[in-house]
């Protein structure tokens, strides 16, 4: 799938700068984490570039949530699909992205997620 124009499972959703998640990865935790857009099977998301290390693909993220009232709550487990800014060695670059690949997500949580999806994007 790397190697994929088109990386992504299903329709997403671009969203504001109000939306973030919150997770652990190694043990270390990470809060308010922007991203970027959403779908049923990940989303994508800016971490800093001083932490690369931590998120090479297949990278577990445990406890992740999303910390936006209108997403749904429950703790999700999901994997880091590719990183992307991680090695380009531009001077002042700060952050970079990172696909993220949801793998476990309760079933409540996977039905919000779709509602939220429906209503935003009119299906």
């Amino acid at each position: 799938m790397d190697s994929s124009d088109e990386r992504r499972d299903g329709r997403r959703l671009f969203l504001g700068p109000e939306h973030s998640i919150h997770f652990l990865v190694k043990g270390h935790p990470f809060r308010q984490v922007r991203i970027t857009n959403v779908s049923l099977g990940g989303c994508f998301a800016m971490v800093g570039l001083r932490d690369q290390g931590l998120f090479a693909p297949e990278t577990i993220l445990e406890q992740l949530g999303f910390e936006h009232p209108d997403l749904p709550q429950g703790s999700i487990t999901a994997q880091v699909r590719y990183a992307i800014g991680a090695q380009t060695g531009q001077p002042g670059l700060e952050f970079m992205g990172i696909g993220i690949g949801f793998t476990t997500m309760p079933p409540e949580a996977r039905e919000g997620l779709a509602a939220f999806l429906a209503a935003s994007l009119g299906a």
